[in-house]
């Protein structure tokens, strides 16, 4: 009969994980998740240009509809402001031809990566 336990002799069923195991596992998936987050990031800063550069165009298009429905006399040149939209047109007369206006609207906003712009152009023919 043994009065002392053996130290030294292994049990029959060691099934567990030692803690560096358990230490490198927690390291890779903190590395998964900080890449998961900074891609969740990335499509945040996406989306919202996205939505800008979309309201930017719509701001745009309602304003050349509008100058393109009026009388081709009261087509003219100017600007205005919407909702931290820049809208501007420029009307040139007789250009490309006689008789007819080019009209470029050009819309400006702030994004997150600094100050964006874009033009729209359209002709219109004098039909009196």
């Amino acid at each position: 009969m043994k009065l002392f336990y053996d130290v030294n002799r292994r049990a029959g069923n060691e099934n567990g994980f030692t803690i560096i195991e358990v230490m490198i596992v927690i390291g890779v998936f903190a590395i998964g998740i900080l890449a998961v987050a900074n891609m969740q990031i990335t499509a945040f800063r996406a989306n919202r240009a996205a939505m800008l550069q979309t309201n930017a165009i719509t701001r745009g298009s309602e304003r050349m509809e509008n100058l393109i429905s009026q009388n081709y006399a009261a087509i003219v040149s100017g600007n205005e402001t919407v909702e931290n939209f820049n809208i501007s047109w420029a009307v040139s007369d007789n250009t490309p031809l006689p008789d007819t206006k080019t009209i470029a609207v050009t819309v400006t906003w702030n994004d997150m990566a600094g100050p964006r712009n874009m033009t729209l152009n359209h002709i219109v023919a004098k039909l009196d």
